[in-house]
């Protein structure tokens, strides 16, 4: 049978030529076009989860900034991988507990924010117990909590000192004493925090010398200083009496490498003390200090510090590094949604109108369900401003407890003219353009309800009121059998669609189901078009003539950083550029991770230390794709998909032939490639490959291209015989002569 132009690919790298039986035959139709994919099939999901704002992309380089942590758990001895996942928390008799965040979903009764505990009693001993004792750092936890009583009594005696002791420094700081002073340092709840329900006290009592406390930035990991470039900051701090208080830049053996003295009034209330401080050297290991140096009484009660404009995207807070790192990922659609949304004590407190002004003037301290303690300093208007930075289409996720009208105030912020009231905030916030948001979604990850569709409508018919092109993206997973034509979801779905519909909107209704990140989803058919929606899709279509359900899912779920979820996603990119005109846009989680220090869902794609950010496998997956962008899906067929499966696109031109190949089992694959409707190639391809080692591999600190890609050319010629390797993941690029 004649082929076309078949080509030999010499061996190379990772690709040898073989001879013998091929085990598995792979044929490429140029000429047939089966779809037709989008840019924005490149998205990516950003949440409070593991820091990737806070401490990540934010421009904060502070940690613990409102002060709200207890006492520090360094008497634990944890390994550094578990020091972000326990605190030290108290019940209402000032007794102290562990509590563990390494699984939030098992969910705990927090006190109200008006109350001085965390916790009571009653709610830590009757909490529900995981399925099995989790072991932390050789703590034996048996759900959430590690109850005071369970504790060795060296353990127990330690707690006790610290909480009722002279040295009460919340977790994230450490006092910094000099000189021969007398000091004490105390955690007051008292209802008059500056922010939440904690207010850090430095006392200096008497003596000589310094007293204050220092932060080491992100989990103690140290904050990285360029030597003579500017560091700007904010402090909020209460004194009786006019005082002197000294701020400075340290490096790890305690040197100043920049301090300034800012005066008190001391008139009772939080002052706002602004500051800029230029270091004299460099170190990745600095820290950041409060300071007195008489005898005095700080109340501390909200602490920022960021680099200079040098250092942050378009003058935003956010950091340059940071949104670079995306520009190379190639994002193109931006998901702000998660937990912070749905799930925590006091999701009343995510409201967007208390996400504006100045971060020292938020003042919002809430449980989030994946942080402890979270505020508002990173909001949904530096989101925008991040997308705006990579120039990514933005969707913003909302409580679908925000009010109609706050929702029409909220479109109108960022959408409006500079005429309109919100519009003018915008402007007088230091916006004056329009945002042009394209997306909201309503609520995170729900169930469908009559209750969730109408809270849907109200977010349409407020936000239209403003802004008629917006489009409502709802966030409702979709499991098999979730959504079956006869069932009560499916008619509420359709229910929804048919309202959209009459309002002469159904292009403005979009649909996100969270997907599987693991091996096994792309190769199972019925899974995948369940779970990405598509059989949904098939199904409205009936019940609407005409009506095409846009599809928006925006995570892809892996629960791991290394190269099983670089091929994973891999072959998920492969398989879903094949169904391509069912969707509008494509998104994975997670997006940022501090480096060994994740709390949960270990699935962060861009790692990062205080001084270094680098690539996890499936970040370069998104990269190459974008560096061989075609939107052209033709025909491709391989004898055994579970073995090897592929992808061929073409650009619009016909000049360009790129095939996307995975082998996803632990054996190196003899196969033959055949391509047709190309024409005559020229004499070398580009080759990239990845993979060819353990999944369990990934990129550390030391070795940040560990799993990374590899490149050669190739020569060629006629029918040849190659070995793919084991677990791998290669893109073969043919220019036509």
């Amino acid at each position: 049978m004649k082929l076309g132009y078949v080509f030999l690919l010499a061996a190379c790298l990772s690709l040898i030529v073989t001879t013998g039986h091929a085990q598995v035959q792979i044929e490429v139709d140029a000429s047939e076009k089966i779809a037709t994919v989008s840019k924005l099939f490149n998205g990516t999901n950003i949440e409070d989860l593991n820091n990737q704002t806070n401490g990540g992309l934010f421009s904060q380089l502070l940690h613990g900034e409102a002060f709200e942590e207890n006492i520090d758990i360094d008497f634990l001895n944890v390994k550094r991988a578990d020091y972000s996942k326990l605190y030290v928390v108290l019940d209402e008799r000032r007794i102290p507990h562990l509590i563990t965040q390494s699984d939030i979903y098992h969910r705990v009764n927090w006190n109200n924010l008006s109350e001085e505990y965390d916790f009571y009693s009653k709610d830590i001993y009757d909490a529900t117990p995981f399925n099995e004792p989790k072991m932390i750092s050789g703590l034996k936890f048996p759900g959430r909590f590690l109850p005071f009583d369970s504790l060795p009594a060296n353990i127990q005696k330690t707690m006790l000192e610290r909480i009722n002791g002279d040295e009460q420094v919340t977790k994230y700081w450490s006092k910094t004493v000099g000189g021969q002073p007398k000091y004490s340092y105390k955690l007051i709840c008292d209802g008059e925090a500056y922010i939440g329900r904690q207010t850090q006290q430095v006392n200096f009592i008497s003596g000589t010398g310094e007293v204050g406390i220092s932060n080491f930035g992100l989990y103690r990991m140290g904050i990285c200083y360029e030597k003579g470039k500017p560091y700007d900051g904010v402090l909020r701090i209460m004194t009786e009496k006019p005082a002197t208080v000294y701020v400075s830049l340290r490096d790890e053996n305690g040197r100043i490498l920049d301090e300034k003295a800012c005066m008190l009034e001391g008139n009772g209330i939080y002052e706002k003390v602004q500051f800029s401080l230029t270091p004299v050297a460099h170190t990745a290991n600095g820290n950041f200090c409060i300071t007195l140096k008489q005898p005095g009484t700080l109340n501390l009660g909200f602490a920022f510090l960021q680099p200079g404009e040098w250092w942050r995207a378009n003058g935003y807070p956010l950091r340059k590094s940071f949104i670079d790192a995306l520009k190379k990922q190639g994002i193109t659609a931006f998901r702000y949604n998660g937990s912070m949304v749905d799930v925590g004590a006091d999701k009343y407190l995510y409201r967007w109108k208390k996400m504006l002004g100045p971060v020292d003037e938020r003042r919002v301290l809430f449980r989030s369900g994946f942080n402890n303690y979270a505020t508002h300093s990173f909001g949904i208007i530096e989101m925008l401003q991040a997308a705006e930075c990579i120039n990514a289409v933005a969707i913003i996720g909302m409580s679908m407890d925000e009010t109609a009208e706050d929702i029409h105030d909220f479109v109108e912020y960022v959408n409006g003219t500079a005429t309109s009231k919100w519009g003018a905030r915008r402007v007088a916030d230091g916006h004056p353009a329009p945002y042009n948001l394209k997306y909201i979604q309503v609520d995170n990850e729900r169930r469908i309800s009559r209750g969730y569709v109408e809270c849907v409508k109200k977010f349409a018919k407020a936000a239209w009121l403003v802004d008629p092109d917006m489009s409502i993206m709802v966030s409702l997973n979709i499991s098999r059998n979730r959504y079956i034509r006869g069932n009560q979801n499916y008619a509420l779905a359709s229910e929804l669609v048919g309202w959209f519909i009459a309002q002469g909107k159904g292009d403005k209704f979009a649909w996100d189901s969270h997907y599987s990140g693991s091996r096994s989803f792309a190769g199972d058919k019925e899974w995948l078009e369940s779970e990405m929606g598509i059989d949904l899709q098939r199904e409205l279509a009936k019940d609407y003539p005409g009506f095409k359900l846009n599809l928006h899912p925006m995570e892809e779920n892996g629960s791991r950083c290394d190269w099983d979820r670089g091929l994973a996603h891999a072959h998920n990119w492969i398989v879903l550029q094949r169904y391509g005109d069912c969707f509008k846009m494509l998104g994975t989680a997670n997006t940022f991770q501090p480096h060994g220090l994740h709390y949960m869902w270990d699935q962060g794609r861009i790692h990062y230390t205080s001084d270094q950010l680098w690539f996890q496998p499936s970040a370069y997956i998104d990269e190459l794709m974008m560096e061989s962008w075609k939107p052209n899906v033709v025909r491709t067929v391989s004898s055994d998909a579970m073995k090897i499966d592929l992808t061929a696109k073409i650009d619009d031109k016909g000049n360009e032939l790129t095939l996307y190949i995975v082998n996803m089992t632990d054996q190196p694959q003899e196969t033959v490639i055949s391509v047709k409707g190309f024409g005559k190639v020229k004499g070398k391809a580009r080759v990239m490959s990845m993979g060819n080692c353990e999944l369990t591999e990934y990129n550390t600190v030391d070795k940040q291209d560990n799993v990374a890609p590899r490149y050669s050319e190739l020569r060629m010629g006629n029918i040849v015989t190659y070995t793919f390797p084991k677990y791998s993941y290669t893109m073969i690029t043919l220019q036509k002569k």
